[in-house]
Formats: structure tokens, sequence, C-alpha cells
């Protein structure tokens, strides 16, 4: 196995083995686009896309099962994709690729547990769940095949218990979970933008007056980042005082370049505008008598892009009908799956992606499917025909991201990160969440797109407690199913065939693959090593280890 003080450098370098750069025997076929030479993309092995689109789709690696199911049919991954993308646990992982992007998993609100009288140990609950609120209901909305429209015309969000406690909703009684719970304080019928979660997140303030609340419905809804646009101004016109700036925004070239668009989506939200901040009565409840305020502050009559909107019900029901509303939901799980921006060089396949989704009535596990299918996701390496910027662009290996971490080793092992109730890979008050490639969605706002020291710190102290916790479940407690360890016992030793058979099951699970015979080699020689010192659960667990902190692991 590789060492691991060459794991920085290997996983910023891994690529598949020779044998598995063959193209994948069903996939093609149904792609968006055709492996087109030219481009310079050769497509992974059938295993490897298997491997990652089950760490993106599930968040864990494919099960023996699916693998040896693969291996006999090559042309099965279809199959196997359809049923990943009807797995409960698809659910899970649009909530993680929509946070990334959505920006809602802030370690702080403006309205903290103390503020409903909960004690201090709900506070991490309250806020990761205030945070996921919008996200879960897009992830609904994604994962039961509704038509994309509905998370901005949905009478309805997703809540969890203590949200149904604190927030004006009718929670299901008896109920457990994220469950569908309409509003119960008159707030309009408009999905995620009457979403508490994403206002306590993309605040306001008396002067801003919904301003960049209006920008974030641009960025999330059509991919139009208004407040990346340049502005420039003569040293004599610089507002300085703010009825300079509010001149500014009607008369100013370069500020009613974007005000024009700003201003009626910003009238619109007047419902969700506190006139006292830090008050969780304030922020929690919708306030239908102020949207005829915006008359008086504004002189902006509500509209869309110079279209007369009635109200955020009607707003939503407009945007929806947006052509930049569907383009703009394809690049963003472009972006998620391809673990990186859509370039001007992509603009013919999200063409074709956009079509797609259109024609299947805006189905998320539509698009996904195809997006799994493009050249961009199924890439392997490059080969001697790609274009020099190809290198810099294309992500043929990429490092898992903080919550697939979390995701694959509690479901290969079992081991939850956490202190005092806080899952430590969730936040970065008592946890890593940054420094485990994460984003704090205010000042972090990508995932790490390489390791890092912090990174290699973190994933190791992670992969010595899980399988540590493994070993001990398995092979010591047995007090349930074993997860891994289904072979052995700690009587067996390297050449027994149960040793044997667990070693190549360890492979498989982890890294999707069999091991080469001097690989096979190395790990017997590690486990014989430790077996004076630390027994044969010590042995295990660093074989384990090594095989989770392998480049081939970290990465899809």
């Amino acid at each position: 196995m590789r060492p691991l003080l060459l794991l920085l450098l290997a996983c910023a370098e891994a690529t598949p083995k020779p044998d598995e750069a063959t193209p994948p025997a069903a996939a093609t076929p149904e792609a968006v686009a055709p492996h087109d030479p030219s481009l310079g993309l050769e497509p992974a092995s059938p295993a490897r896309i298997l491997r990652r689109m089950s760490l993106d789709l599930r968040g864990t690696t494919p099960t023996l099962e699916e693998l040896a199911a693969l291996e006999a049919d090559p042309s099965a991954l279809p199959a196997l994709r359809e049923a990943m993308l009807t797995d409960p646990r698809f659910e899970e992982r649009l909530v993680d690729f929509f946070g990334e992007q959505w920006w809602t998993l802030v370690d702080n609100f403006d309205v903290e547990a103390y503020d409903y009288g909960l004690s201090g140990s709900d506070t991490f609950e309250l806020r990761r769940a205030a945070g996921e609120e919008p996200l879960r209901l897009l992830a609904h909305v994604g994962a039961r095949d509704l038509p994309w429209s509905e998370i901005v015309t949905a009478d309805y969000t997703v809540a969890n218990p203590l949200l149904g406690e604190v927030w004006p909703l009718d929670y299901p009684a008896g109920a457990t979970g994220w469950q569908v719970a309409p509003w119960t304080d008159g707030r309009p019928h408009a999905g995620v933008l009457v979403s508490n979660g994403l206002w306590w997140r993309y605040r306001t303030n008396p002067f801003n007056q919904n301003r960049s609340r209006a920008a974030a419905i641009f960025r999330l809804l059509t991919c139009t980042d208004i407040l990346a646009r340049p502005v420039a101004f003569g040293e004599a016109s610089r507002p300085t005082s703010p009825e300079d700036q509010l001149a500014a925004i009607l008369t100013e070239p370069y500020c009613v370049a974007c005000h024009a668009a700003i201003e009626p989506v910003a009238a619109s939200l007047f419902g969700f505008w506190v006139t006292v901040q830090y008050s969780a009565e304030e922020m929690t409840r919708y306030h239908p008598e102020r949207e005829s305020m915006a008359a008086e502050y504004t002189s902006v009559s509500n509209a869309w892009v110079g279209e007369p909107v009635y109200g955020l019900a009607d707003l939503g029901l407009v945007i929806s009908q947006d052509p930049r509303f569907t383009t703009c939901a394809v690049k963003t799980m472009a972006k998620a799956l391809w673990r990186r921006e859509p370039e001007l060089h992509d603009l013919p396949t999200i063409t074709e992606l956009d079509q797609r989704f259109r024609a299947a009535d805006q189905r998320l596990s539509a698009l996904v499917a195809a997006i799994t299918d493009t050249p961009q996701y199924q890439v392997g390496r490059l080969t001697d025909a790609a274009p020099a910027e190809a290198e810099e662009r294309e992500r043929t290996v990429s490092l898992l991201s903080a919550e697939q971490l979390r995701h694959v080793l509690r479901d290969l092992t079992g081991y939850e990160w956490t202190r005092y109730g806080d899952d430590l890979l969730q936040d970065d008050g008592l946890g890593y969440r940054v420094l485990a490639g994460g984003l704090n969605g205010v000042n972090v706002t990508s995932p790490q797109p390489d390791p890092g020291l912090t990174w290699n710190l973190v994933w190791l102290r992670l992969v010595q407690a899980s399988a540590s916790y493994v070993v001990t479940h398995d092979l010591l407690t047995r007090d349930e199913a074993p997860r891994l360890f289904t072979e052995v016992t700690l009587e067996d030793r390297p050449g027994d065939d149960a040793f044997e058979a667990q070693l190549e099951d360890l492979a498989l699970r982890t890294l999707s693959r069999r091991l080469t015979e001097d690989e096979a080699a190395a790990l017997r020689d590690l486990w014989t090593a430790l077996l004076p010192t630390d027994g044969p659960q010590g042995g295990w667990t660093a074989v384990l280890s090594a095989l989770l902190l392998d480049p081939e692991f970290v990465t899809r």
C-alpha cells in the first residue's frame, strides 16, 4: 500500500489503474453526448463509474452484490443507477448538493435556541435544522420526481419535530424525522421563497430592504449573480450617505442596470421584512400586513424582470416559467456532479441536458441520470488529444467532500464522530467541517478541491476511530450483525481461507476493486507485524485504516 506520508501528493495525482480505463459497455449508447475522442476524455471503467455514482447518489461505496452484478454484465450499470435514484439516501445526498450551493448551513443565526426557551443542548440541532429546512424542501421535490417548479409554488415546507415545535407549522402529530408541514401564519404558497431558513441566512436590514434577498433569488434560481457585476463611480458621484446611495440607485447608470431588476423583487418580500432585528417573534413569523409597505418605502411595484406580479405566490409562479429557471437547475446539478463550474465549452451539453430535463417534466432523477451519462462525469483520464486547458478544467479524480466522508464511514463502519451531541463534520463551533474540506456558507463557500494539511489530519483521526470502532463491534463485541468483518474470527491467520476472503472483501467494499498480489502481501505483512503487540484486532484495525487512507478510497 502507499505510505501514509505520501497521501497528500498521491491523492492529488491519483489516476485509475490501466485496467480501469476500459469504456463502459452500456453507458455510452445512452449518453447525452458521445465520448468524442477530440475532447480528450477517456471514460473510466464501469466499476469506477459505479463507485462514483454510488458515492454521489447514496454517499457510500457499492455493495459486493452490485460489484458482482456489474462484473457479470457491464450493461447492468443503468439499472444499478436507477436503484440508487430510488434509494432513501439519495434524498440525503440532495440535501448535501444543495447545501454546497445555497449556503444555508451556517453556524450562527440571529435567533438561537435560548430565544425559544430551549436548552443549550438544542443549539446545534436548531441551527442545523433551520439551515436544512429550505434544502429539505428542494430534496423532497427532487427525490420524489415532482416537477421542479414545485420548489417555488409549494404550499408546504419540510420540517423536523424541533422546527414543528418552535415555528408556525402544522407538523404531523406523533411523527418523527423530516415531514411535509404547511405553514400556519398566512404566508403565501411559494415554496422555498417563503422559507424561514432561507431568509434567516440571507438577512436584510431597514436600509437594505430585501435587496440582498432579491439578489439571492436571482443567483439561486436563475444562476444570475448580480452582486458579481462590476460597478464603477466617478469620484464626484461616489455615494457616501444613505441619501446619496438611495439617489444613486435611482439615477446612476451602473446602479440602475442592476436595481431595475432587484427593486421590484425586493418589494415582493416585505412580508419578511423585520422591524426589530434579533427578535425570535419577528423572524419566526410571516407579516402579511407589511406587504403594502413596499410601495411606501421603495416606490416600486412588484415585478419579475419587467412582468408585474401580485405578491410572493405570483412571483414563484412567474419565476417557474422563466427559461433560466430550468437551465439554472441543470447548471446546479451539473456543478454538483462534475465537481466544477460548467463553462462556456460545456454549453452544448448544458443545452441538451436542459432539453431533456424539460422533456422529462422537470423530474430531477431524469436530469441526474443524464448528467451521469456525460463524458464530463464519466471521465477517467485525459488522452493525448485533450486540449491543454482540459488538465486544469476536468476533474478526472475528485476529493470526497466532507459530507461524503461522513456518510461513507458511517455506512461502512457505523461510527459517528460526535461531541456533546454535535456532529463534528457538520459545524465549526466544536467541529472540523472547514478543516475537513467543507464549507461554512459565509466566508468559505465551496468545498476544498484538493487535499491539505488540516484535511489530512482530520481524515487520519476519523479513519483511526472508525476502523477501531468497527473492529471492536464486529470481532469483539459481536452484539449485532457484523458490518465489515463477516468472514473472519480472531483465530484466523494469513493464508487461512477466511483471512484471504476477508482481505478481498475489505478491498472490494472500500476501493471497489480487487487487490493486486503485491498489495495483498503488504497488508498481510502489516497485519503480521502488529500481531505480537496489538493482537489480531490491532492487525485488522491497521489493515482497514490503510485501505481507508488510500488515495483511491478518498477520491471518486
